[in-house]
């Protein structure tokens, strides 16, 4: 993969390399965000946005009743940047199956809510891989999701108003968490393997024809070989 890494970078000019280099030094999959029933395309979109701008790495989207949908001048090319997993499948809970699929891999799942139980967001404990979890525009997250989670947070307000919208409760949080993360002694970046293989994945969408390049070289170091 260095290999790989290394022919393709003579294609990728130097401020983009470096940029992409600064950019991977604050990724993170320590925390992921997970956006159930979203349905304004909006919203859906500046999430996606918010967490290319947190480095944010994953994004899981729960489509039971809305479908989620991006606008491409709100979320600026910041799909490109982020990973994003769909739960979609008919006839199938699929909040309880994506729910279930972070905690097998070790996430604690948090709920944003206003709940008179929950904790304000900067108490919440980061030792532990974090799946935050957005509900819909309305009536927030689901029963399943309240019955599934390990905890709750909610971000302190002060006014009338008892909720915010949930591009900028998601820009809150994300701000909230990432420079608790970064304060601390947590290892919260990207392993040595994920660093190397989004930095294939980002290289190889800036190179036309990256595919391509990548075959003849292959074929190239075969030859040598033989």
């Amino acid at each position: 993969m260095e290999e790989i890494i290394d022919m393709l970078s003579e294609f990728v000019t130097e401020n983009k390399k470096s940029q992409i280099d600064r950019v991977l030094r604050n990724r993170t999959r320590h925390v992921t965000v997970v956006l159930e029933d979203i349905y304004q395309s909006h919203n859906a979109s500046a999430v996606v946005r918010t967490c290319d701008c947190f480095g944010i790495q994953d994004l899981h989207i729960i489509e039971n009743e809305n479908r989620y949908n991006i606008n491409p001048k709100v979320v600026m090319g910041a799909t490109k940047w982020v990973d994003m997993f769909n739960y979609c499948i008919p006839t199938v809970n699929n909040t309880i199956s994506c729910i279930t699929n972070l905690k097998q891999k070790g996430y604690k799942v948090v709920v944003t809510t206003p709940d008179k139980n929950s904790i304000p967001i900067d108490e919440l404990n980061l030792n532990e891989k974090v799946a935050l979890v957005f509900g819909t525009e309305q009536t927030g997250v689901s029963k399943d999701v309240l019955d599934m989670a390990d905890e709750k947070v909610s971000i302190p307000m002060y006014g009338f108003t008892e909720s915010l919208n949930i591009s900028v409760s998601a820009a809150i949080c994300l701000s909230t968490i990432t420079k608790n993360l970064q304060k601390s002694t947590i290892q919260w970046k990207l392993s040595k393997e994920e660093h190397s293989q989004l930095k294939l994945e980002w290289y190889k969408k800036n190179v036309k024809r990256a595919e391509s390049i990548i075959e003849n070289y292959l074929i190239r170091k075969k030859n040598e070989i033989l």
